[in-house]
């Protein structure tokens, strides 16, 4: 009887990796500019109480802080503030958000080369999530209701066949089949020895 939930476990641990606290940094399309206020979007997630979180740029010789304001979050249980920062000289900057004991690291910014920063997901340093790797950068999910009416698209699957293209004839998952009847068949097994 334990053997099925046992492998529910492990086919689910990886999406339970992906949980925590996190913080996830939207920016605009344009590269940032010495003197120029830069816009960004950070939202807080997960996270316990309101923390009024302090979003900092660093390097060597110096730091910028940023303009923080808040504004209704897109999700629900989120944080969500706009921020606004300006560079005084070019170059890398990295940067930073501090959340009440939290710290989420950002990659770097390149200021005045024109190149605009990636959307990212980030992990409070020093939590599992973050130690495995997780948080990166972030794409926007598509919105549910694309047609106006209130219902998701259907999605479809397609498989590519051995010659490349896309058919829905392919029966190369048929194997897991038996190996699920066996695994099944195996807690059967042992819940009836189990009884005696």
């Amino acid at each position: 009887m334990l053997v099925v939930p046992l492998l529910a476990g492990l086919v689910l641990a990886p999406a339970a990796v992906a949980k925590g606290p996190h913080a996830i940094l939207t920016t605009g399309p344009e590269g940032i500019e010495v003197g120029r206020p830069w816009e960004a979007t950070i939202e807080l997630n997960e996270l316990r109480g309101t923390p009024r979180p302090s979003f900092v740029a660093i390097r060597r010789d110096g730091h910028v802080d940023a303009e923080l304001r808040r504004v209704p979050a897109s999700m629900r249980g989120a944080l969500e503030f706009k921020a606004a920062m300006i560079f005084p000289a070019e170059g890398r900057w990295r940067l930073l958000v501090i959340a009440g004991r939290r710290r989420f690291r950002f990659p770097a910014v390149d200021v005045g080369s024109g190149r605009a920063p990636q959307d990212y997901v980030s992990f409070a340093v020093g939590s599992y999530a973050a130690r495995a790797d997780a948080g990166g950068v972030y794409m926007e999910p598509e919105p549910v209701d694309t047609s106006g009416t209130g219902v998701r698209p259907p999605e479809v699957w397609r498989v590519a066949d051995e010659g490349g293209s896309a058919s829905g004839d392919d029966v190369s998952a048929w194997w897991l089949f038996p190996v699920v009847g066996v695994v099944l068949a195996g807690a059967g097994v042992a819940t009836l020895r189990g009884r005696r």
